[in-house]
């Protein structure tokens, strides 16, 4: 089991400072090939899973756009402060990556949107985590997650972090029961008071 006790008491504790210095952060840079890829013949129907959603940020944008979106995140207190700072368009749930296995998830998802939440969960667990997500897509979805760029797992201030780099990502898309197609970029950190590298994956189902 992966063990986000730690990393989530920090969220719960931190709620209000945490949603002050990412609610407004720009990402429009990620935002944009995330929309290009979706599937074309859904272009009506689009319905996403935002996990980790944190402030909603990228949920509230998704949702103005006209698309159907899910939210999910392990913080009670910061889904509880994305309702109350966010309209009823978006379906908004607290669950943690050990109970998504476990939801009525399949093939519901046209999309998942997974910007730096996956990066809490140790390595050994990402590809039975990644399948499991991959589940909940319908077979030409896509999946977009972001890690910190790096080659270790380490706990910084309380919080649980995986980076990755190309050489651990094609080590662990080796352990993925499913077949997909995927592409990887660097960026640099969206916040302007960051300078740090950020691994990016994109995956299209067959």
């Amino acid at each position: 089991m992966i063990n986000q006790s730690n990393t989530l008491t920090f969220y719960d504790s931190n709620a209000n400072s945490f949603i002050e210095h990412t609610i407004s952060v720009d990402m429009h840079r990620l935002y944009q090939p995330f929309i290009y890829n979706l599937p074309i013949r859904l272009a009506a129907q689009q319905h996403i899973l935002d996990l980790g959603c944190g402030s909603g940020r990228d949920s509230m944008y998704f949702a103005k756009l006209g698309f159907n979106v899910t939210a999910i995140d392990g913080s009670r207190e910061l889904i509880e402060r994305a309702k109350i700072h966010h309209n009823d368009m978006i379906d908004w749930q607290c669950v943690t990556f050990e109970q998504i296995p476990f939801q009525n998830w399949y093939k519901r998802f046209t999309s998942i949107w997974a910007c730096a939440s996956l990066l809490h969960v140790p390595y050994e667990k990402l590809p039975e985590l990644v399948d499991n997500l991959l589940t909940t897509l319908t077979d030409d979805g896509i999946f977009y997650a972001s890690f910190k760029y790096g080659n270790h797992d380490h706990v910084d201030n309380g919080r649980f972090f995986c980076d990755i780099n190309e050489e651990r990502w094609n080590a662990l898309k080796q352990k993925i029961t499913y077949e997909f197609k995927e592409e990887t970029w660097l960026t640099t950190d969206q916040r302007t008071d960051r300078n740090e590298a950020w691994f990016n994956i994109m995956i299209k189902r067959f």
